[in-house]
């Protein structure tokens, strides 16, 4: 790519929704003690969705405000690309169009880009690589929103590692030739020893619903849940491999930045537990001090990275000049990480 050619971030806007659920709310349900939750899987508590928190919606509000923040003429736009989960208000149904007809954005195409909850740096990449290919996209509006939460079933001790699931959105502004917040290099990993481990079984192709199952109230409860269809052999497979899988994928990111992992300054990374989030930043040999983890958040999904840099942000973790790596993955399993230099372009 060429040197001179540049992709920055206007601005971003994240939101979740006010209600939480403590770890001592969230205790009886899951059947795991409190201070289990907090210390071994980092969940001091998480957001709860309201009856208008659906990924479109979130989405949507991101966008809006994102809008007002910048200034940003709709009209000016000339890509939508929605990189939020699938699992929405309606099947076979593109988001993306839904924003653009939300704000008016009449001159501009959108698209869904579908890749679980490691969507969000794939997004920023396809985003800038589009806007290389293509001189006429000259801002692009990335954004996405998660209510997997919704998917998780409680009752199931193998669904413990999602059991930090939890709503929320984003939205972010790319411009070519804006110095300033400079998107890098990213890096993607697909690790297909792990397709089949979690998946929504029912109500697919293969699978659809029956008049039988919608006549047995434990069908009916348990139809649009998520499935782990071998929880032991995965539980084994991300021992091996998930380690290598996350910091791979930012070790491509740093090489396709120029950059060493030890100069990152920053790892805002997918709530995961504490153990493996600091296990990633020893391997890469990034102080522990630069991150935030998602303690008091839950893991949003897509918008994750975001929530983490705000925080940063607010923190003072995150200055002028920092290289930020945020990091991603989702079932499947997809990992991505993109680096960001924030700051003015020097």
């Amino acid at each position: 790519m060429n040197k001179d050619f540049k992709v920055g971030i206007v601005d971003y806007t994240v939101y979740t929704p006010e209600a939480i659920i403590t770890a001592e709310e969230l205790s009886p349900l899951v059947n795991i003690p409190a201070n289990i939750l907090r210390e071994k899987m980092g969940i001091n508590q998480k957001h709860v969705a309201g009856p208008d928190d659906h990924p479109g919606i979130m989405a949507t509000k991101c966008v809006k405000e994102l809008l007002e923040k910048t200034g940003q003429d709709p009209l000016g736009i000339d890509m939508i690309l929605y990189a939020g989960e699938t699992y929405c208000e309606y099947t076979c149904w593109t988001v993306a169009i839904k924003i653009q007809n939300e704000i008016g954005a009449d001159n501009c195409y959108a698209w869904d880009l579908s890749f679980r909850c490691a969507g969000s740096p794939l997004a920023l990449k396809v985003a800038k690589d589009m806007m290389y290919a293509d001189d006429k996209l000259n801002t692009v509006v990335v954004c996405g929103g998660n209510f997997n939460s919704n998917l998780i079933d409680y009752q199931k001790p193998e669904q413990s590692f999602m059991f930090n699931m939890s709503p929320g959105g984003f939205a972010v502004m790319l411009k070519r030739d804006h110095f300033e917040n400079e998107l890098l290099g990213s890096g993607i990993i697909t690790d297909h020893v792990f397709c089949m481990d979690v998946i929504g079984d029912t109500g697919g192709t293969l699978n659809p619903l029956t008049p039988e199952m919608l006549s047995d109230p434990e069908a009916i409860r348990t139809f649009p849940l998520l499935t782990v269809t071998d929880p032991q052999g995965m539980k084994k497979r991300l021992a091996e491999r998930s380690l290598v899988d996350f910091t791979g994928a930012v070790r491509i990111a740093a090489e396709n930045s120029n950059i060493k992992t030890s100069d990152i300054d920053f790892l805002g990374c997918v709530h995961i537990n504490p153990r493996a989030h600091y296990a990633i930043l020893a391997d890469l040999g990034i102080d522990k001090e630069n991150t935030v983890y998602l303690s008091d958040d839950g893991h949003c999904g897509h918008a994750d990275p975001f929530i983490a840099h705000k925080h940063a942000i607010e923190r003072n973790i995150v200055k002028d000049g920092s290289l930020c790596a945020w990091l991603a993955a989702g079932t499947g399993y997809a990992f991505a990480c993109s680096i960001i230099r924030w700051g003015k372009i020097k």
